[in-house]
C-alpha cells in the first residue's frame, strides 16, 4: 500500500525545490544550501555515480562524518534507483569487510580521516567498481558533472537504503528501507512533532543512524523546513550554536540531556529559540523535570526501531507523560495514528492490561525485509506484526511502558527483573552520573544483579548504594555487586553497550 503516491525521495526533493527555491534546506558551519542548490548538487552527484557505473539496484556504501555530502549521495542514489548503505564511522576493518561483502556493494565513498591501514587492506581485498575519498578532488570532480534532472524508472516501493542493525548477539542484519518507508517516516514525524515549514531542525546525532534519517531529515524534507547540521554534539558550544542558528526543534538521546542539566549556567539557556526536543530511551523523571524547568523546553518521548521505520509509540505533545507510581518510570507514550500495538505473552496471546509481555507493532510502513535473509525476516514479521524483542505493558488509557529488552531482563530465583527499573532508582542518587545494570551468572539463583556506576564522588561506595536501594527497591532487585567505571562503552548515539559489559563479565569468569 502506497500512502504517499508513487513518490521517491528524489522526486520529493524536486517538488520541494520547485516550490521553496532559494529557501535554506541545509545549514552546515558557514555554508547555507538552498533547496534549489540541494537539487543541483544531487543531480551532479547522481551523474558522477552513473559515470562510475552505478545503476538501479546497485548498492553504494558510504562512511562519512555528518556533512552535506551525505545528503548529496543519499538523494543521488534515490535519483538513480540505487541503494545507499551508511556505515558507522567507528566500524572496524572486519566490520567494513562484512558490510561491503554482505551488501554486494558496488562502490565505497569515504572520509579519509576515518580510514586506517587495516581498512585499506580490506579495500584492496574486496573488489568494487570504485573506491572514492571525499577529501581529495571529490568536490571538483562532482562540480564538473551535468546538473540536469534525472528521470529514471524508480518507484516508491523500490529499496532506497540498507541500514544494518547493531548485531550485538549475531552478525548484523541489513534492513531494507524503501522510498515509501523514508517518506512515511517524514510525514508521520511531521504529524507527531507538529512541525511546519518554519521549523529549523538541529541535527548532530550521526546521519548514518536512523534517528537522523527517519525522524529529522525526512521530516524537514517533506514539510519544507530547514536542517541545521553539525558534525557532532558539543556541550561547550551548544548554547552559542543555538543562539547563532536559531533552531526550533531537535532530537536528543539520554546522555545529552544528562550532560546539559549538569552544565554551569549559560546566558542563552533561557533565552533561546528551541520549542521542543524528542528523545528515546531512557531518561529519569527527575532529569526530565529538571531539564524542562531549567531550560523551558518541552521534552517528549518516542519509540521506534530501524525495522519499524517510524516512531510507532510517542507521547502526544498535548498530553503529560504519566508515571508508574510503583517504579517511578515515565511512559513512552501511546500508539501513533495508524499504528497498532499489542503486548503479547510467550504463546502469542494478548496480555491483560498491566501485564508485561513483548511489544509487537503493526504499521502501514514496516521494513521491506532483511537483505538476503528471508528466515530472519519471517522470524521478525509474522502475519503483519513486527516482534520488537522489547518487553512492556499498557494501561487502561493506552499508555505504554518499556520494561526492558528481552536480552537485558535479569532472571533471578524465578523472578524476572527489569534492569531499567533498577537504573531508574540508581540514577536518582545525586552522586551517580551514569549507570548500567546487567546480569551475571549465578550457580544458586540462575543470575545475579550487577550494577556499573560512573561517579565523580570518591566517597561513594557499594555500601552507600545498597542502603539507597534498600529504601526504594524490593530486596531481590537490589544489586549484589557494584563496579565503578570511569566511562562506559557506548554506541554511536551514546547508548551504553550492555553487551560489552556482559562480555567483560564472561571473560572475567563471572567476576
Amino acid at each position: 500500500m502506497l500512502t504517499h503516491g508513487d513518490m521517491t525521495i528524489y522526486t520529493y526533493l524536486k517538488k520541494q525545490a520547485n516550490y521553496f527555491k532559494t529557501k535554506p534546506f541545509l545549514y552546515f558551519e558557514e555554508e547555507v544550501i538552498s533547496y534549489t542548490e540541494m537539487l543541483m548538487r544531487t543531480n551532479r552527484t547522481a551523474a558522477w555515480l552513473e559515470q562510475s557505473g552505478i545503476k538501479k539496484g546497485d548498492t553504494v556504501a558510504i562512511m562519512l562524518k555528518n556533512s552535506p555530502v551525505f545528503y548529496d549521495i543519499w538523494f543521488a542514489c534515490g535519483a538513480l534507483g540505487a541503494i545507499m548503505l551508511p556505515i558507522n564511522v567507528a566500524s572496524t576493518a572486519s566490520e567494513l569487510r562484512y558490510f561491503l561483502e554482505h551488501s554486494d556493494s558496488k562502490g565505497f565513498i569515504f572520509d579519509e580521516t576515518l580510514i586506517t591501514e587495516k581498512h585499506r587492506e580490506v579495500m584492496v581485498d574486496v573488489p568494487l567498481r570504485f573506491y572514492q575519498s571525499t577529501n581529495t578532488d571529490w568536490k571538483q570532480k562532482v562540480s564538473l558533472e551535468d546538473p540536469s534532472p534525472h528521470d529514471k524508472n524508480v518507484h516508491a516501493e523500490d529499496v532506497c537504503g540498507i541500514m544494518y542493525t547493531s548485531g550485538t548477539t549475531a552478525k548484523p542484519k541489513g534492513v531494507l528501507v524503501t522510498h515509501e518507508n523514508y517518506l512515511y517516516a517524514g510525514h508521520s514525524s511531521v504529524l507527531y512533532q507538529q512541525l511546519t515549514p518554519e521549523d529549523r531542525y538541529l541535527i548532530f546525532l550521526p546521519l548514518f543512524h536512523v534517528n537522523s534519517q527517519y525522524y529529522s531529515s525526512m521530516a524537514m524534507l517533506v514539510v519544507g523546513g530547514s536542517i541545521i547540521l553539525q558534525e557532532k554534539f558539543s556541550a561547550n558550544t551548544f548554547w552559542d550554536d543555538v543562539e547563532k542558528y536559531k533552531p526550533t526543534v531537535s532530537s536528543f538521546v539520554a546522555t545529552i540531556i544528562k550532560i546539559l542539566v549538569r552544565l554551569e549556567s549559560h546566558p542563552y539557556e533561557r533565552q533561546h529559540s528551541i520549542r521542543q526536543i524528542g528523545y528515546g530511551l531512557f531518561v529519569t523523571k527527575n532529569d526530565v523535570e529538571t531539564f524542562k524547568e531549567r531550560f523551558g523546553i518541552h521534552l517528549f518521548q518516542w519509540f521506534g526501531m530501524t525495522e519499524s521505520i517510524t516512531t510507532n509509540i510517542t507521547t502526544p505533545l498535548y498530553e503529560r507523560m504519566p508515571m508508574d507510581e510503583e517504579t517511578g518510570i515515565l511512559s513512552i507514550g501511546k500508539p501513533g495514528l495508524g499504528q497498532e500495538v499489542k503486548i503479547i505473552d510467550r504463546e502469542g496471546f494478548e496480555c491483560p492490561t498491566g501485564t508485561v509481555g513483548e511489544i509487537t507493532i503493526k504499521s502501514p510502513s514496516l521494513m521491506k525485509g532483511y537483505y538476503k535473509s528471508e528466515i530472519e525476516t519471517n522470524k521478525t514479521i509474522k502475519e503483519g506484526w513486527l516482534y520488537t524483542g522489547d518487553n512492556g505493558y499498557m494501561n487502561e488509557d493506552g499508555f505504554i511502558w518499556f520494561v526492558d529488552r528481552n536480552k537485558d531482563m535479569i532472571k533471578r530465583a524465578g523472578e524476572n527483573i527489569s534492569s531499567v527499573e533498577i537504573e531508574n532508582v540508581l540514577s536518582d542518587h545525586p552522586s551517580v552520573i551514569n549507570c548500567a545494570v546487567v546480569a551475571s551468572p549465578d550457580e544458586l539463583r540462575e543470575e545475579k544483579v550487577v550494577a556499573y556506576i560512573e561517579t565523580e564522588d570518591n566517597t561513594l561506595s557499594a555500601e552507600k548504594l545498597t542502603s539507597f536501594c534498600k529504601e526504594r527497591l524490593s530486596s531481590f532487585k537490589i544489586p549484589e555487586e557494584f563496579h565503578f567505571v570511569e566511562e562506559f562503552p557506548r554506541t554511536s548515539i551514546g547508548k551504553i553497550q550492555k553487551n560489552v559489559l556482559r562480555e567483560n563479565i564472561r571473560l572475567s569468569g563471572g567476576m
